[in-house]
């Protein structure tokens, strides 16, 4: 129908070229076309003398667009019997653009030219007898203009340029090759953005009565992009895809998506058009290289969670296939699959097996692992049978080799909800030899075997609890956590809730595993309202006392020095000063220190409080020591730095 349009003006314009001695003037109420329509137009063609021709539309609607008061002028319009020539006009809509024209009578061949500051807009129409051809050549064209085209929830478009040709032959063909440079585009949001991206685009199309078959290649070939949470570089990315589009539907018959280093994804899909909905969509890769597809596609998803900063090595292959109610089944295929936390938290080394998921069926994994570790310590290789049914999963049981004892879980479940995962499972830690285990976080040596009942651990959003209490056997006492409450485990600075409490631990056994000096006597301790933040502590309740009960009651002189560090010099003073300095040992009746740690300062008192301090070891038997302490506040990290140098460095405490 715009073709007809065109063609109907410039007809106007030459029949009145033969008679032309005066100014003509045409009005139309309107004009309307599929998708098209024009109102209140007025076409003003000057005579002899004049030769202008001037064209003023109320408004014009195309599409999705409207332009209100659109003029056309031309200037020194030449009407001869075979060509009507405007060389030099104007175009007003949204803004000032020149233009020219021409059209051969006897070929009816159309020819116009848009050319703003920078840019050229051609449209070429060539009528004969096969049919009409039409091409439009772009050089330098700004995509701002494209942006009014777009859908409304569409990113911005602030820069750009695009260059290149699309024809549509006589046999009704269309293609296309065009080059994109220097996109940039955001949102207000700031979830989606590009910068400098450059992409060359080749298409054709042809029609097959209602049903159009195309083919198109397109490649990445500059720039970045951001799309939350998804950063990818240009890497000569490309994708190749042929199908069909009719009024009803959308079809990808083939398409191969390759991405240079990673590997290749081959991919098919149905879009329905009536519904709005994806029909069904399949993909599946090739062996992908890990390392790459970590770096370059998993990362950015992972930036908030402990998976954060990995080392990964092996292959992997992926194949899914996704309906109209979601996914419908998803196969992984592990190729000495391997990774490893930079921060030294955890790794796991050559996971080999398949994963086998169906939205409707009940299947099984088969995954083996030569090893990994857990802090720093080795873990020995295990098999994962887990049983899988839509979105829950089932583990009865699992062994894992830890130090020279396991870890054992039983009645792991985990189901999938619409917002959120739930899942819950208990375990048991075994005979786990404790010289090696705090030889591998880094703790004075201890001996003994470390044992441990794990009750129902449940997992619901970002938060997991533990129903009951953890018990441990360590120091001839026992340790015992309850309300245990960790809150974005797989975050970046995860969370820990608890209450401890600590009875009869045997002082003598303590001191010597730290290096503390000598004390006999047994300790008990509660830590209330202990909040950790990335595993470091920000906040509790501490109340550290000698236990109840009959039994011997000695200190050292080294223990006292230690313990006045970390409360005042005066014990340490009173020592150096006097003849207590010839005893290695002291007698005491109770000890006992306090810290209430906020904001990053620990309030500090003991066992009583005394004329401008506190009681920290109150003296009983011969000779007898009493230890005072005198800072009542005291900087956490500074208190930690004490304690550090006092267990780790051997050296003499500094008093301040």
């Amino acid at each position: 129908m715009r073709r007809l349009l065109c063609c109907g003006a410039f007809g106007i314009v030459l029949a009145a070229g033969y008679g032309w001695s005066q100014q003509i003037t045409l009005t139309l109420d309107d004009l309307t076309g599929p998708g098209f329509s024009a109102n209140g137009i007025k076409l003003d063609l000057g005579g002899v003398a004049d030769r202008t021709l001037s064209v003023e539309i109320a408004s014009v609607n195309f599409a999705t667009r409207t332009w209100k008061n659109v003029r056309l002028r031309c200037l020194r319009l030449r009407i001869e019997s075979r060509v009507i020539d405007c060389p030099a006009g104007e175009l007003q809509a949204d803004e000032k653009i020149p233009v020219s024209f021409s059209y051969a009578t006897d070929t009816r061949a159309l020819n116009i030219a848009l050319t703003p500051a920078g840019e050229s807009w051609r449209l070429a129409l060539r009528t004969g007898k096969s049919g009409a051809e039409t091409q439009i050549i772009v050089d330098g064209g700004k995509l701002q203009r494209l942006a009014s085209w777009l859908p409304a929830d569409t990113p911005a478009i602030s820069a750009g340029t695009v260059k290149g040709i699309i024809s549509h032959g006589s046999s009704g063909a269309i293609t296309a090759r065009l080059a994109i440079a220097g996109l940039a585009f955001s949102d207000k949001q700031g979830l989606h953005a590009g910068e400098k991206i450059g992409v060359s685009i080749e298409a054709q199309a042809e029609r097959r009565g209602e049903q159009w078959l195309w083919k198109t290649n397109l490649a990445w070939t500059e720039g970045e992009a951001f799309w939350q949470p998804l950063y990818l570089k240009a890497a000569n990315q490309s994708f190749s895809a042929e199908g069909s589009y009719d009024p009803k539907q959308l079809r990808v018959a083939s398409g191969v998506l390759r991405f240079p280093g990673l590997g290749d994804a081959n991919v098919t899909a149905v879009y329905d058009h009536v519904s709005g909905k994806l029909i069904n969509a399949a993909t599946r890769t090739n062996a992908l290289k890990v390392q790459p597809l970590y770096e370059l596609v998993l990362k950015p998803y992972l930036a908030q969670s402990t998976f954060a900063d990995l080392r990964t090595d092996g292959e992997v292959t992926l194949a899914a296939e996704l309906g109209a109610q979601g996914m419908r089944s998803v196969d992984v295929k592990l190729g000495s699959f391997s990774f490893e936390d930079k921060g030294g938290n955890f790794a796991l080394f050559q996971v080999n097996g398949t994963i086998p998921w169906r939205a409707d069926e009940q299947t099984l994994t088969d995954i083996t692992a030569k090893g990994g570790e857990l802090l720093r310590m080795p873990v020995g290789g295990f098999t994962l049978p887990l049983a899988m049914n839509g979105l829950r999963f089932e583990l009865k049981s699992l062994r894992v080799p830890f130090l020279e004892g396991s870890i054992d879980v039983r009645d792991f479940v985990a189901r999938g909800g619409r917002e959120t995962w739930y899942w819950q499972f208990s375990a048991e830690l075994g005979a786990i030899p404790m010289d090696k285990f705090t030889q591998a976080l880094g703790l004075p040596v201890m001996h003994g075997t470390l044992s441990a009942s794990i009750p129902m651990v449940r997992h619901v959003r970002s938060s997991l609890r533990v129903d009951g209490a953890l018990f441990f056997k360590v120091f001839d006492g026992s340790v015992e956590a309850k309300n245990l409450v960790l809150l974005d485990i797989f975050g970046k600075a995860p969370r820990v809730q608890a209450d401890v409490n600590m009875r009869n631990l045997d002082l003598g056994l303590v001191t010597r595993a730290f290096s503390f000096g000598g004390i006999t006597g047994r300790l008990d301790a509660r830590i209330g309202g202990l909040e950790m933040v990335n595993w470091q502590p920000v906040a509790f309740d501490a109340v550290l006392e000698s236990s109840a009960g009959d039994y011997p009651r000695k200190i050292s002189q080294a223990a006292v020095q230690n313990i006045s560090a970390l409360g005042g010099a005066g014990a340490a003073a009173a020592i150096q000063r006097s003849f207590l300095r010839f005893f290695e040992q002291f007698g005491y009746d109770k000890l006992g220190l306090k810290c209430k740690l906020r904001n990053g300062v620990c309030e500090m008192s003991g066992i009583e409080d005394a004329p401008q301090g506190y009681v920290i070891v109150k003296g009983g038997g011969i000779p007898a020591i009493t230890v005072m302490g005198y800072n009542r506040q005291v900087n956490w990290q500074e208190l930690v730095q004490r304690l550090k140098r006092i267990t780790q460095d051997n050296v003499k405490p500094i008093v301040e």
